[in-house]
């Protein structure tokens, strides 16, 4: 009797010791089960936050989006600046393609009513008047690129793109001081490999217009351009951010910025370049 005492209570502990070690090793088996969850989880939400992508803010400026922007991606097509919710704003523009003899009547008429612009040059423009070039920025306004020669770029292989852009950076660089960042396309011709080039070349924004004014036609479609016509044509199209683009070289364009800033100031537009609305 004491002998089946005995064997009993050894198989009741040898039972409870096999539960309580397969209790432990069910609870390591979880415990490990969840912490591989866990960290699959981690890493996984870590992977899709370093795969997101970088968006642009709406307020980014030129540095911003430069860091955004990742090589191979288009520089970003502008047809309207930002709108400041404190007061309207407006950007005149001047291209520079052959023409000059109008460029010193131009710039007086800026400095009379103390309004700075941007203007876009052709790099042989530049080269052949650095004079002009240099007093451009010196005036205080922005000298920016509008390539080299003036040709339908969408014609051109990668690498006479990529001359037309950078020749022109370096002129206007050596030239003026000034660094130019800011592209416009000639006749507003671009396409995709276009702007990838551009923004490889350090140009993030290719820069087109809300307003064309036609100052470098002397008739269209039957309408003969006048001064007039120019200076309604630019009001009666005005917007808040809105980029104006006019020429240097135009037929009516000195004649008619006197009453376009004047109409513009009474709509109250304040005048800026276009860089400070990007």
């Amino acid at each position: 009797m004491q002998n089946w005492k005995n064997i009993f209570s050894i198989s009741f502990f040898s039972f409870a010791a096999i539960l309580l070690i397969l209790n432990i090793c069910s609870c390591s088996i979880i415990f490990t089960s969840s912490e591989n969850s866990m960290t699959s989880v981690n890493m996984t939400t870590a992977s899709r936050i370093e795969e997101k992508p970088k968006e642009i803010d709406a307020d980014a400026t030129i540095a911003d989006t430069t860091t955004v922007l990742k090589k191979g991606e288009p520089s970003i097509v502008i047809r309207n600046g930002m709108i400041n919710p404190e007061h309207k704003q407006i950007a005149l523009t001047f291209d520079s393609g052959w023409e000059y003899e109008n460029s010193g009547q131009l710039l007086d008429v800026l400095d009379k009513y103390n309004v700075k612009a941007t203007f876009f040059t052709r790099g042989l423009w530049a080269k052949d008047h650095p004079e002009i070039a240099a007093d451009i920025v010196n005036r205080g306004h922005d000298l920016e690129n509008h390539s080299l020669t003036h040709g339908h770029m969408t014609e051109m292989s990668d690498e006479e793109v990529e001359n037309e852009i950078v020749k022109t950076t370096n002129i206007i660089k050596d030239i003026t001081g000034f660094n130019a960042d800011l592209f416009r396309p000639p006749y507003g011709e671009y396409d995709e490999r276009i702007l990838r080039i551009l923004n490889e070349a350090g140009y993030p924004y290719t820069i087109l217009w809300t307003v064309d004014s036609h100052d470098w036609a002397k008739e269209l479609n039957g309408v003969i351009i006048t001064e007039e016509y120019v200076i309604r044509r630019v009001l009666e199209n005005a917007s808040d951010g809105g980029i104006i683009l006019m020429h240097i070289g135009g037929y009516e364009t000195v004649n008619a910025l006197p009453d376009i800033i004047d109409g513009l100031k009474a709509e109250s537009y304040y005048f800026v370049k276009v860089k400070e609305i990007l």
